[in-house]
């Protein structure tokens, strides 16, 4: 038999013995094929391991650190996003400003007035229209609303429905979830003049009791026009900003 696993360890499986019988010889080589072929071993303990592959743990460990990276990536993507809707909400009011101005400046320095502060505003859009003070209708919505209502749409445009508060007008409106600050501690009619204070807000993005803004990475972030054309933000109380 010590004979015949010499011959093996030259090549030979097995090896003739005596009465013709063969004899296994246990070699390092003489596994099952299939276990080599995977690179198993059943004199190896610990994960199974494939030749220069990763063991069972070392895989999840790199799923996890995946499954990080893409959350911190999708978080920078909606950071990245929300700060673009917030500069483009800006320019929005901006342009608004240079169109209320030129309106003023043609009309004795007063704005156009409308019925209610929220909700639709056709006198406005019709007031700034007839002039060609302003011809892009997206002007008067924030990008970053997600309420369909104060969203741009072709609809709500043509309706007079806008996506902005505008101060310049007869009464707050009757709608429920409008802050108490703004229909009992502002006063009504609120005609305005650009020979008020500068600091005066013409528009906003809407803000309402229990709800949040557009602007959702704040408290209750919202972007205001004031008279002299310049825009602002305020990142938690607007009625503690509001002139």
């Amino acid at each position: 038999r010590a004979f015949a696993c010499l011959l093996a360890k030259h090549g030979h499986a097995q090896a003739p013995a005596a009465g013709g019988r063969l004899w296994p010889c246990h070699t390092a080589h003489s596994e099952h094929p299939m276990a080599d072929s995977l690179g198993l071993s059943r004199n190896q303990g610990g994960p199974s391991r494939c030749h220069g592959g990763f063991s069972l743990i070392e895989l999840l460990v790199a799923i996890a650190i995946i499954m990080v990276l893409a959350a911190l990536l999708v978080g920078a993507v909606g950071t990245a996003s929300e700060l673009g809707g917030l500069t483009a909400c800006r320019s929005n009011l901006h342009d608004l400003g240079i169109a209320l101005l030129a309106y003023a400046k043609d009309h004795g320095g007063a704005l156009p007035v409308t019925e209610t502060l929220d909700g639709r505003q056709p006198e406005l859009t019709a007031a700034l229209a007839k002039g060609g003070y302003l011809t892009e209708p997206r002007t008067y919505y924030c990008p970053a609303e997600r309420v369909p209502e104060r969203r741009f749409s072709q609809e709500n445009f043509d309706e007079g429905r806008i996506g902005y508060f505008y101060f310049s007008c007869e009464k707050a409106s009757p709608n429920r979830l409008l802050s108490t600050f703004l229909r009992w501690n502002v006063t009504w009619p609120r005609r305005l003049q650009t020979a008020m204070p500068s600091g005066t807000w013409v528009a906003s993005d809407c803000w309402f009791s229990g709800g949040p803004t557009a602007h959702r990475s704040f408290k209750k972030g919202v972007n205001y026009l004031t008279l002299s054309g310049s825009v602002g933000m305020v990142e938690e109380s607007p009625r503690e900003s509001f002139r």
